[in-house]
């Protein structure tokens, strides 16, 4: 069957060989497979039976704040880091489209926990293809008042070796904030990024919405999103990531986020507004 659902996720398949897997805990993409090969990086040590706030690698969905809390109004201040829906239970909703060329899904998220007292709906599609992967969120304001959020796809790329690869696209005067440097916003010179250190930024307004990971071997991902404006691009080599209870060792080694979001403030959805987000995923063939 081209759709598989059990218990805890849903495998999409396609007669190409390329394969896909939802987990309904968090709607993570935990895995999305080309020509046999895994693109995704999901830590060896990451819990997938929930018991954790989230699944440490795939694609966990930032909803609705990004990093830590703000300081107000309450019921922000109140969320964990990255927000709540990585760690509710989502669930299959329809199956939109099932053909040989491609398979898409949308998955429904729970309502918000009571204590957050905003109305909303909140849906996310992901769609495979031979050699492409789409992920959509939708969100609508169902509520009489204005609605703020932010949200992210805190995609992890897997590469063979993050110190090898080049990141291309971000932009010529494009902002960005340093987390590793007190939080400095600076702005970039247009070059290629390389992971030389721990690196951890928030591009702002990226210009065509389109970033290129290229590893020295001539593989590639291609990064497209619209709706969502901003891109992180995080690796905590050993500095940090070895004090990463779940994370694999050396697994920085292994991987690179990429992360089209909304971010750099909060997006505003008047009542009976929709906000949609994208990011397609594209290898060569």
């Amino acid at each position: 069957m081209p759709v598989e659902e059990n218990d805890k996720s849903i495998v999409l398949r396609l007669a190409s060989g390329a394969t896909a897997e939802i987990y309904l805990f968090g709607a993570t993409v935990t895995s999305w497979k080309v020509e046999g090969k895994e693109r995704l990086f999901v830590s060896s040590k990451s819990a997938l039976d929930g018991s954790k706030a989230e699944i440490r690698g795939g694609i966990p969905i930032c909803f609705p704040i990004f990093g830590p809390p703000p300081p107000s109004p309450p019921e922000y201040a109140a969320l964990q880091q990255h927000g709540y829906v990585r760690s509710q239970n989502w669930s299959l909703e329809h199956i939109i489209m099932d053909r040989e060329e491609g398979i898409s899904i949308r998955l429904s998220a729970p309502p918000p926990p009571a204590e957050f007292n905003h109305e909303y709906s909140l849906k996310y599609v992901v769609t495979l293809s031979p050699h492409q992967l789409s992920t959509d969120l939708h969100v609508v304001n169902t509520g009489k008042e204005d609605f703020k959020f932010q949200a992210l796809l805190h995609s992890y790329l897997a590469v063979k070796d993050s110190k090898k690869i080049v990141v291309k696209g971000l932009g010529n005067g494009t902002e960005w904030q340093d987390k590793t440097d007190g939080l400095k916003v600076k702005v970039w010179d247009g070059s290629d990024l390389r992971i030389t250190k721990e690196v951890d930024a928030v591009f702002r307004k990226v210009p065509g919405q389109e970033i290129v990971v290229l590893e020295d071997d001539g593989g590639s991902i291609t990064i497209r999103f619209r709706g969502f404006e901003d891109s992180t691009v995080w690796n905590p080599q050993e500095k940090s990531g070895k004090n990463m209870i779940d994370m694999e060792e050396n697994g920085w080694d292994r991987y690179i986020c990429v992360e089209p979001g909304y971010v750099r403030e909060f997006k505003i959805l008047a009542p009976g507004e929709e906000f949609l987000g994208q990011q397609i995923l594209t290898v060569p063939h």
